[in-house]
């Protein structure tokens, strides 16, 4: 029988750089690749949406596009996380985890797959003309001008919306709930820090398509790229048949009685129970912080690097080619860190793996918001260069930096969290934690930079006071990790009692 002390069976090298049975490729290889062609979809019209935004024709005349992301993530993401989170429960409570991802991944290629054969072609005749949006916009007070101009381009406001929701729904409430309930006790450490290595060859695949599509951003050339993403989701629906047949009725691949999980009576649980988790249980509510807090550092931190990157660039194509690249950047960096990843995960209590993140943030932030300044309030050169693009690749790397820890440790330590939560907390509150979450603090900084855009519009007026308020989540979900390692570690040693 294996146990946790089977990595002790490999050299050194392989321990550091591959600790994985052959017998165990079966099931370790299709759990990649399941996460490679949802990676694949996610990296893909991730790009794509700040393109479309960035560059609408179809604004009010002197509107930031970029004060639009607040607005978004704000009015328009945030309510669909939340029916989203309760259409998943439902599903869930219905048809179980299993259907439930035909069902989400087929609606969601179905609108990707709409977008690109009939609503990215037509959107001159589909959007009223620009000086018609403007009239309208112009007529409102301005706290509500973002919230009007995203309603009124709602084709792109809707694919924006889709991709935001595919990302944490796909990723973190489809892929990682499923690699709780397959993977066994002893496979936890060695698989969840090496997932990411494969996936994220699926990313820089991605970004490679869009950078070359951006050369000449036709329609032509978006419509293949949307047939990439229906394509690449067919193949996750194929990928999740053959684990289930394939992988899960090999007991050598897969026993449940050694899949961590405390097992209780099944219950139903109402619509509504998922998000009271939220409130009711100490726990998940500081694994929500988790989430929370990365969720305002990525959005101030990100909002002022796209801003910069708008002003550097000058056609979307260009925009959409650096954006590519900064993609193409985390894809690499992320298969280079998860080998590290891997290793501390093994080798390191989980306070110490969920500490990086958060570390890195705080650091490579403060060099990017430094240099931002400097190019506003001291001057536009630096070492003979221009402090607008050193600036703009310094967040770009902070970026990636940050990105590639989160889909490593980051992810991996959230999801080890839930490991040791009976069923219904673990299926109803890692949904809840995920998409309402996750949201909640990107929308939390959305509407604060609402706030600022009402009283004065444009993104780099408030650039000191969104310095300060990202340094204030990076340090709150310093101290949340703090907090929640000592239930956590509680819980694991429980857990272990029981078995």
């Amino acid at each position: 029988m294996m146990n946790t002390n089977q990595t002790k069976e490999f050299g050194r090298l392989r321990a550091f750089f591959w600790p994985i049975h052959k017998h165990e490729l079966k099931k370790f290889v299709p759990m990649c690749f399941l996460m490679f062609f949802i990676l694949f979809v996610y990296t893909l019209v991730r790009d794509l949406k700040d393109g479309f935004l960035q560059y609408q024709t179809h604004i009010a005349k002197g509107t930031n596009s970029t004060d639009l992301i607040s607005a978004l993530k704000l009015w328009y993401v945030l309510p669909c996380a939340f029916l989203a989170v309760m259409l998943f429960t439902v599903l869930t409570n219905k048809f179980g985890s299993k259907k439930t991802f035909y069902i989400i991944v087929v609606s969601f290629m179905l609108f990707f797959a709409i977008f690109g054969l009939f609503l990215y072609p037509n959107l001159d005749s589909i959007i009223m003309p620009a000086d018609q949006v403007a009239n309208i916009v112009n007529s409102v007070p301005k706290f509500f001008r973002t919230f009007l101009t995203c309603l009124v381009n709602w084709p792109v406001t809707l694919f924006y919306i889709f991709s935001e929701i595919w990302g944490t729904m796909a990723i973190s409430s489809l892929f990682w709930q499923f690699a709780n309930a397959t993977t066994m006790s002893f496979e936890v450490k060695r698989f969840f820090g090496l997932f990411p290595i494969i996936g994220n060859i699926g990313s820089y695949v991605a970004a490679e398509a869009v950078a070359k599509a951006s050369k000449n951003l036709t329609i032509q050339n978006v419509q293949i790229l949307m047939l990439l993403v229906v394509v690449s989701g067919i193949l996750v629906l194929a990928t999740y048949t053959l684990i289930h047949k394939w992988v899960l009725t090999d007991i050598n691949c897969f026993d449940p009685t050694k899949v961590k999980s405390k097992k209780k009576k099944k219950q139903k649980v109402s619509i509504f129970e998922g998000i009271k988790i939220l409130f009711t249980n100490s726990y998940m509510g500081l694994v929500a912080m988790l989430v929370i807090g990365y969720g305002m550092a990525i959005n101030f931190s990100e909002v002022i690097m796209k801003d910069q990157m708008k002003t550097l660039c000058t056609t979307p194509g260009e925009y959409l080619h650096m954006y590519s690249t900064m993609s193409k950047i985390i894809s690499l960096l992320t298969i280079f860190v998860t080998i590290f990843a891997s290793n501390i995960l093994r080798r390191c209590k989980w306070k110490t793996a969920a500490l990086v993140t958060p570390s890195i943030f705080l650091f490579a932030g403060a060099i990017f918001f430094a240099l931002t300044l400097y190019n506003k309030f001291v001057n536009p050169q630096i070492f003979g260069f221009s402090a607008l693009a050193v600036a703009v690749w310094a967040g770009m790397i902070q970026d990636a930096l940050a990105k590639s820890v989160k889909y490593t440790l980051f992810d991996t330590t959230k999801s080890m969290a839930y490991i040791p939560l009976d069923e219904d907390t673990k299926t109803k509150g890692q949904a809840a934690v995920e998409v309402v979450g996750g949201r909640a603090g990107k929308a939390g900084a959305s509407l604060i930079q609402q706030v600022m855009y009402g009283f004065t519009p444009g993104v780099m007026n408030h650039v000191i006071s969104i310095l300060i308020l990202f340094a204030t989540a990076v340090v709150g979900w310093i101290v949340s990790v703090f907090r929640l390692s000592p239930k956590y570690e509680k819980a694991i040693e429980e857990q272990s009692d029981d078995d």
